[in-house]
């Protein structure tokens, strides 16, 4: 699977590069089943697997209270994304191996189902608007629904879209140029003024998150994956790595979000990029770019499947595979020295969990993630 990659867990404290002081590492959960983490403000969201019922529910954790609960939900649910009060959610039927789009109001403790035709998945969220992959017509159509007027709309259809990041009023997606999956070009759309923009012609960018008038998004048009972000006020594209810091892993690309003025990613370097005496180690980097400089704060041998950030805190869901033991999986986070960067209670961290593989896969991709991240528990 295109968008699975493996990207690594940590030791319990990094020394960060670049002067930065040293970057306590906390570990969330103890479950050792908890994977997909979000975060908004001060609340943490993921997925849980259930070893009893076999069966994955949703949770949050409060890091000012310190307290976790889980949203009564009921299935296999998953791929949780967060806004204000608000979660949204995949929830999977295995009777018939169909999915829908819900969402879980944390004020009011209401569940609410968004979609009601089997086929959607890999919802993002910002205030009022959901967007999520609809597959109903046999590919991948991007879809938008309004909670303020109960109304859904088609954004991108009969074309090969990925799966969509949402910030304000603009939507973010890469496209492939036909099913073969040869070619694929960063797309936006305005929801106000329902237009369409193409933001780069390179033939080889995917993955895009988007914050304010920044979109950011993996570029391999120069062999291996660079990061670049498109500056949407000056229409500038800036590259912002050099292949040594974004090589993704062997078979894929590295998780990538941004909040306010900071990309974050996760990377682990090709192997013929090794230096002597290098081990092949996962590494999270932070790169400012209000001041052009980029550091990597963690280092490790072990497994991190996603990460988000908001404000000065990065999340991830890493794997720990100790000898002789079974393996497990759970959230942990670190903060960043300094200040917030551009902090804005209104604005949400977006981040894309490396689904660099076209829309109309979306349910039988929900199925092996699932299957996926149950088999690791075992």
């Amino acid at each position: 699977m295109l968008f699975f990659v493996l990207v690594s867990s940590t030791s319990s404290a990094a020394t960060a590069q670049n002067s930065l002081p040293e970057i306590i590492e906390t570990k969330i959960t103890t479950s050792g089943s908890a994977g997909f983490p979000d975060i908004y403000g001060d609340r943490i969201v993921y997925m849980n697997w259930s070893n009893e019922t076999e069966l994955s529910e949703i949770y949050v954790y409060n890091l000012s209270t310190k307290m976790e609960i889980m949203i009564p939900t009921s299935g296999l649910t998953g791929f949780p994304k967060i806004y204000g009060d608000r979660i949204v959610y995949s929830a999977l039927n295995m009777s018939n191996g169909r999915a829908d789009i819900y969402m879980y109001n944390l004020s009011t403790s209401e569940e609410s189902r968004i979609t009601s035709n089997g086929i959607s998945g890999f919802p993002d969220i910002y205030g009022d608007r959901i967007v999520y992959i609809n597959s109903l017509g046999g590919r991948g159509d991007i879809y938008m629904y309004d909670l303020s007027t109960k109304k859904e709309t088609p954004i991108v259809v009969n074309r090969y879209p990925g799966i969509p990041a949402i910030y304000s009023d603009r939507i973010v997606f890469h496209e492939w140029d036909s099913r073969l999956l040869k070619h694929s070009d960063i797309k936006m759309y305005n929801i106000s003024t329902s237009e369409e923009t193409q933001i780069n012609t390179s033939g080889s960018a995917v993955l895009p998150v988007i914050y304010g008038d920044r979109i950011v998004y993996y570029n391999a048009s120069h062999g291996k994956p660079d990061i670049y972000t498109f500056d949407l006020s000056t229409k500038k594209e800036t590259k912002i790595t050099t292949n040594e810091t974004a090589n993704g892993t062997s078979s894929g690309y590295g998780s990538l979000a941004i909040y306010g003025s900071r990309i974050v990613w996760l990377d682990r370097p090709h192997i013929e990029d090794l230096q002597p005496g290098e081990n092949l180690c996962y590494n999270i980097y932070v790169y400012d770019l209000s001041a052009s400089t980029g550091t990597k704060i963690s280092t490790s041998e072990y497994i991190i499947y996603n990460l988000a950030t908001y404000g000065n805190i990065i999340v991830w869901s890493g794997e720990n595979k100790a000898p002789g033991n079974n393996s497990t999986v759970d959230i942990y986070m670190c903060t960043i020295p300094g200040e917030d960067t551009e902090p804005d209670t209104e604005q949400q961290s977006q981040v894309n969990k490396n689904k660099s593989m076209p829309g109309f896969e979306v349910i039988s991709c929900i199925v092996s993630l699932f299957g996926i991240f149950l088999s690791r528990r075992r």
